[in-house]
C-alpha cells in the first residue's frame, strides 16, 4: 500500500499517494487519536472457508445488487453467525446495504437481524461443521467500492478495502486474520472490462448490452485485498515467469506511456521468485484504478492511483511496482495476524523493495533510498517519540500507516539482515514465507524462525526495535595513543528526543572504517558491541588514520557524529 497525495516517500513504498491523512500527521498538524483496545471482530467457532460473491453494477445508478454465498464451518454447539455489513444509518440515508434475504443452503429461509453493521444469523443445530448460507443485499456503498470517474471522465468501479472495508460493500468476516477462497461474478454494461482475483473463469454475453465475467481465486486471502475493478481498459500482456501471466491494465488515453510504467513487473517478479519463493497466485495484473492509496496490493491484481503514470523509466515508480509486488508474498499470502502486526507487510514490502533495487541497480541505489527513509523516521520520532513499530491499540486504523509501519519496519529487517550475514537472513525470509504462506502470523512467529537461522536469541534485538520506541543518538570522538599504537575511541548514547521517556541504552553493533590521506581504507574495525551510555573502545593500528568513518556499511538505524 502507498500513500496520497504527493511524492513523499511514507508508505513502504515510495509513497505517490496514500491518505492525506498521513501526510499531514508526518508534519504534526494534527495529534493521533487517544488509543482504545479494538473490539474483537472475528468468531473464533467460525471459520470462513469461501465466499461466492455475484454482483450488478449499472450505469443508471451507484446501486448495486450483491449476493454472496457464504462457506464456513462452525462448531455443533453454535446456533448463530455473524458477518459484518454496513447498514443504512437511517432510512433516508443515501449510502449503506439493505439485506434483502438469508438463506441456508439452497433454499431455505433463516431469521436474520441487520444492525450495528452486522448481519446476525440463526442456525438450526446441526451434527455437520460445514455449511453454506447466501446473503443477498442492494445498496450504495459509503466506501469500500469506489464509483466515480476517472482523469477521462470515464465511469469506474474499484474495490478499495483497506484496512476493513471490505464491509461496506461485500457481507464478510472483515478481520486480516480469516482468510479464505473467493469468486467474483460481476454482472455489467458491456463496455467493461471487469478484473478481480485469481484466474479468469468465463466471459458471458447477457441481453441488453451486458456481460458476465467470472474470476475465481482458489487461494485463501484476506478481505482486505478482495477486490473488483470495472472500467475500459486496455490489456497488455507482458510476459510471464514460472508459467504466472503479467499484465498490465490500463486506461486506454494512457496505454501507450503506462506499459513503461508497469513493464518492469516481469523483472521484478522474477527476482522475488528467485529471493523469496514460488509466487503464491496465478496472475499478476498491474491495474491503473481510482484506488485512494497510491498502490494497494490487491491479490493477483495490484491497482496503482490513475495518476502514477509516467511514460518513462522512473525509478520512484519501478519502487512502487516492487512494493506492491513484494505484498503478494507478506500481507497477501503470509498476513499478520491483526492490524497491530502491520509491519509484517508494510515494512517487508518496504525492505523488498529495497533489496530488489540493490539486485538491479547496485548498492548505492540501496543506501540512497534507506538514508531517505532514515530521514523520515527521524522526523516522525519528533512528533511521536513515544510510538513504537508494533502497536497492540488504536482508535484509528489508518494512523498505522506511518513511517514506523514503512520506513522503520523495513530498516528493521535491513539490520537484521546486517546483524545475521546474507545467506542466514535470506534463509530466514524463505523459512517464514514458507511456514506462513497462506495463513497470518505474529512478530513473535518471526522472531521464533530467524532465531532457529541464527541458532540463539535475537529477543533484546526485537524487544529495542520494535516494542520499544525512537532510535539512538550516538556522538563519538577519537584520539591515537602512539605509544600502544590504537586508536580509542569514545561514543556516547542519549534520547531521540529530549524529555523521552528514559529507556535503557540500545545495543548496537559499531563499526569503523579507517582511511588514509588518499581516502583509501586501510582498516576495518570488527564489530563493537555498543550497549552503555558511554563507552570507550581500544583498537590497535600500525599508525594514525587521516579519517575515521563510523557505520561504513550503513547497517544500524542511528544519527551519529562526531563530538
Amino acid at each position: 500500500m502507498l500513500a496520497f497525495p504527493i511524492f513523499v516517500y511514507i508508505h513502504s513504498c515510495y509513497c505517490p499517494m496514500k491518505h492525506i491523512r498521513l501526510f499531514l500527521l508526518l508534519l504534526g498538524l494534527f495529534a493521533p487519536a487517544t488509543s482504545w483496545p479494538q473490539p474483537a471482530y472475528t468468531q473464533p467457532e467460525v471459520d470462513v472457508l469461501h465466499y461466492q460473491f455475484s454482483l450488478t453494477l449499472s450505469d443508471s445508478s451507484n446501486q448495486i445488487q450483491g449476493e454472496v454465498t457464504i462457506r464456513f464451518n462452525r462448531q455443533p454447539q453454535r446456533d448463530s453467525v455473524w458477518f459484518d455489513l454496513v447498514g443504512r444509518s437511517a432510512d433516508t440515508s443515501r449510502y449503506g446495504m439493505r439485506v434483502k434475504a438469508v438463506r441456508l443452503g439452497e433454499n431455505q429461509s433463516v431469521p436474520f437481524t441487520h444492525r450495528s453493521n452486522r448481519v446476525f444469523v440463526s442456525l438450526p443445530k446441526t451434527n455437520s461443521g460445514q455449511q453454506e448460507i447466501t446473503i443477498s443485499y442492494e445498496g450504495v456503498p459509503a466506501k469500500g467500492l469506489i464509483i466515480s470517474r476517472n482523469k477521462f471522465g470515464e465511469r469506474t468501479f474499484f474495490g478499495d478495502n483497506w484496512p476493513n472495508n471490505a464491509r461496506y460493500w461485500l457481507a464478510v468476516v472483515d478481520h486480516p486474520s480469516d482468510k479464505a477462497t473467493c469468486a467474483f461474478r460481476v454482472t455489467a454494461p458491456a463496455h467493461y472490462r471487469v478484473i478481480a482475483n485469481g484466474k479468469l473463469v468465463a466471459q458471458q454475453d447477457l441481453p441488453d448490452n451486458r456481460r458476465l465475467t467470472h474470476w475465481h481465486e482458489s487461494v485463501p486471502i484476506p478481505t482486505k485485498v478482495m477486490v473488483i475493478g470495472a472500467a475500459r481498459f486496455a490489456v497488455e500482456p507482458v510476459g510471464q515467469v514460472d508459467g504466472i501471466p503479467v499484465e498490465s491494465w490500463l486506461f486506454p488515453n494512457d496505454s501507450s506511456r503506462g506499459v513503461v510504467d508497469y513493464r518492469p513487473a516481469k523483472d521484478i517478479l522474477a527476482y522475488f521468485v528467485e529471493y523469496i519463493g514460488p509466487f503464491p497466485y496465478e496472475k499478476l495484473a498491474n491495474v491503473q484504478s481510482k484506488t485512494s492509496f497510491g498502490g494497494m496490493e490487491n491479490a493477483s491484481c495490484i491497482f496503482y492511483n490513475e495518476k502514477m503514470i509516467a511514460g518513462r523509466q522512473n525509478l520512484p515508480i519501478e519502487r512502487v511496482v516492487a512494493h506492491e509486488i513484494a505484498h503478494q508474498w507478506f500481507g497477501d499470502s503470509a498476513t499478520e495476524a491483526d492490524w497491530s502486526q502491520i509491519w509484517l507487510s508494510e515494512g517487508f514490502a518496504t525492505y523488498c523493495s529495497l533489496l530488489y533495487l540493490e539486485h538491479a541497480y547496485g548498492r548505492d541505489t540501496l543506501n540512497r533510498y534507506l538514508n531517505e527513509d532514515k530521514g523520515q523516521i527521524f522526523r516522525f520520532v519528533a512528533q511521536r517519540p513515544g510510538s513504537t513499530v508494533v502497536q497492540t491499540s488504536t482508535r484509528d486504523l489508518t494512523a498505522l500507516l506511518n513511517p514506523n509501519s514503512y520506513q522503520k519496519g523495513g530498516w528493521v529487517l535491513h539490520m537484521l539482515r546486517y546483524e545475521l550475514g546474507d545467506d542466514a537472513f535470506r534463509r530466514g525470509i524463505r523459512a517464514y514465507y514458507q511456514r506462513f504462506r497462506d495463513g497470518n502470523a505474529r512478530t513473535s512467529d518471526f522472531q521464533a524462525i530467524m532465531e532457529q537461522v541464527a541458532g540463539r536469541s535475537l529477543n533484546q534485538f526485537f524487544r529495542q526495535w520494535l516494542y520499544e520506541p525512537a532510535y539512538p543518538v550516538v556522538t563519538w570522538t577519537w584520539q591515537y595513543n602512539p605509544a600502544k599504537k590504537a586508536v580509542v575511541i569514545t561514543a556516547q548514547q542519549k534520547p531521540a528526543v529530549q524529555g523521552a521517556t528514559a529507556r535503557k541504552p540500545f545495543a548496537l553493533p559499531l563499526v569503523f572504517s579507517f582511511l588514509d590521506a588518499a581516502g583509501r581504507e586501510v582498516f576495518r574495525s570488527g564489530r563493537l558491541r555498543f550497549s552503555r551510555s558511554t563507552q570507550q573502545f581500544t583498537i590497535p593500528v600500525r599508525q594514525k588514520p587521516a579519517t575515521i568513518v563510523p557505520d561504513p556499511d550503513n547497517g544500524v538505524l542511528m544519527k551519529i557524529s562526531r563530538l
